[in-house]
C-alpha cells in the first residue's frame, strides 16, 4: 500500500500519464498567482488624500465586527488624527487589506508567515493572489459538488488499493481530518478547472507557429525506425527512483520487461519520447493509472527516418502550448490584479 504521505503529494500534482500530460498543477498555479501579485504590497500601501475618509469608515466597520470593546468604539476619533489611517498594531484580528471588498486580516497574514515561513511581504502577496483566484472561481461559476468530490476520493482510494472507508481510516491514522482533506481536494480541483478555463480560452499556438517550429527543428524529428526499450513498473514510484539511480541492481517490487518497438506504429508523443532519449537513459517516471508507475530505459536504437509534419503536429502543438502556459497565466492574473480594487486599511 502506498504511504499516505505519498498519496497527498500525488494529490497536489497533476502527473504526466503514459498517453498525455495534464494542463497544470495546483502548486504551479499558486506560484503563478503569487508571481503575478509581485510588489502588490508596495503598490497598495499608497492611498490618496481624497480616499482617507472612506478608508477610515471601512476601518471603523472592520473594528466593530472584530471586537466589541470600548477601545474599538473610540477608534474613529483616534484614527481621524492619523493621516495614514493606521490602526493600533495590537488589534491582531483586524482587517488589514481588502481585495475587491474581501478582507485579509492581520491574523491571516501572521498565520501564513508562520505556516509557510514567509516574510510579511510574501504573505501579503500570497493572500492577495489567493483572494483573486477565489473571486475568479466564483465569477466563472466553477462549482465542485459533493458527488464529484466523492468520485475523486474513490479514485484516489482505488489507486492506493483501498475502498473509501479504508482510505478514511488511513487518513485518520495519519492525523488528517477527513473534512479538511475534502476541503483541500475541492480547492485543488477548482484551481485546476480555473487554470483549464484560462488556458483553453487563450490562443497559445497557431498553425504558422507549428509549421515554423517543425521546419527549424527537423533534427528533433529524425527518429529511429525501431528502438529496444526496457520497461520498469512498480506500485511505488520511489522504487523506480532507486532503479534509475542503480540500473544494474535488481530491486524487489520492480517488474522489468524488454522489447523492440517499431516507432511508426506508436502514438507520436510516445515515439518522440523514445527517440529523444539517448541510449542508456531513463524516461521520467510516469503515472500509468490504476496505482501503477512506469519508467523506460532506451537500450538500443535501429535505423533512422524523418517524422512527417502530420505525425509531429500534435507533439509540437502540445510543446508550444506547455511553453506558453506560464506566460498566459501570468498575463491573465496580472490583468485581474491591475483591475482589482485593493485597499490597505492598516499596517499589518
Amino acid at each position: 500500500m502506498q504511504n499516505l504521505a505519498n498519496t497527498l503529494r500525488s494529490l497536489r500534482s497533476f502527473c504526466a500519464t503514459f498517453f498525455c500530460v495534464a494542463l497544470v498543477s495546483a502548486t504551479s498555479s499558486t506560484a503563478i498567482l503569487a508571481k503575478s501579485s509581485k510588489k502588490i504590497s508596495q503598490e497598495t500601501k499608497t492611498t490618496t488624500e481624497t480616499n482617507t475618509n472612506d478608508t477610515a469608515r471601512n476601518t471603523d466597520e472592520s473594528n466593530e465586527s472584530s471586537t466589541t470593546t470600548q477601545s474599538t468604539q473610540d477608534a474613529p476619533a483616534k484614527e481621524s488624527k492619523n493621516p495614514k489611517n493606521i490602526a493600533p498594531k495590537n488589534i491582531v484580528g483586524g482587517v488589514a487589506i481588502k481585495v475587491n471588498g474581501d478582507p485579509i486580516t492581520i491574523y491571516e497574514i501572521k498565520n501564513i508567515q508562520k505556516q509557510r515561513h514567509f516574510d510579511k511581504s510574501q504573505a501579503i502577496e500570497f493572500l492577495i493572489a489567493q483572494r483573486l483566484k477565489t473571486q475568479e472561481i466564483e465569477r466563472l461559476k466553477i462549482n465542485i459538488d459533493d458527488e464529484r468530490l466523492d468520485r475523486e476520493i474513490e479514485n484516489i482510494a482505488s489507486q492506493n488499493q483501498m475502498n473509501t472507508q479504508q482510505f478514511m481510516l488511513a487518513l485518520k491514522r495519519e492525523g488528517i481530518e477527513y473534512d479538511l482533506y475534502r476541503d483541500e481536494l475541492k480547492d485543488q480541483i477548482e484551481t485546476r478547472e480555473l487554470m483549464r478555463n484560462v488556458l483553453l480560452s487563450a490562443e497559445t499556438s497557431s498553425e504558422d507557429e507549428i509549421h515554423k517550429y517543425y521546419n527549424e527543428h527537423k533534427s528533433e524529428f529524425n527518429t529511429p525506425k525501431e528502438v529496444e526499450v526496457a520497461r520498469y513498473s512498480a506500485k511505488n514510484p520511489k522504487l523506480l527512483e532507486r532503479t534509475i539511480a542503480n540500473p544494474n541492481t535488481t530491486i524487489s517490487g520492480v517488474e522489468k520487461t524488454q522489447e523492440k518497438l517499431e516507432l511508426s506504429a506508436l502514438n507520436p508523443q510516445i515515439a518522440q519520447l523514445f527517440s529523444s532519449l539517448k541510449e542508456g537513459r531513463f524516461s521520467q517516471i510516469l503515472d500509468a493509472g490504476g496505482g501503477n508507475y512506469v519508467t523506460f530505459r532506451v537500450v538500443k536504437k535501429y535505423g533512422q527516418t524523418l517524422m512527417s509534419f502530420e505525425e509531429a503536429r500534435q507533439y509540437i502543438a502540445q510543446k508550444l502550448s506547455q511553453n506558453s502556459q506560464e506566460k498566459v497565466l501570468s498575463e491573465y492574473f496580472e490583468k485581474i490584479k491591475q483591475k482589482a480594487h485593493i485597499q490597505t486599511l492598516r499596517e499589518p
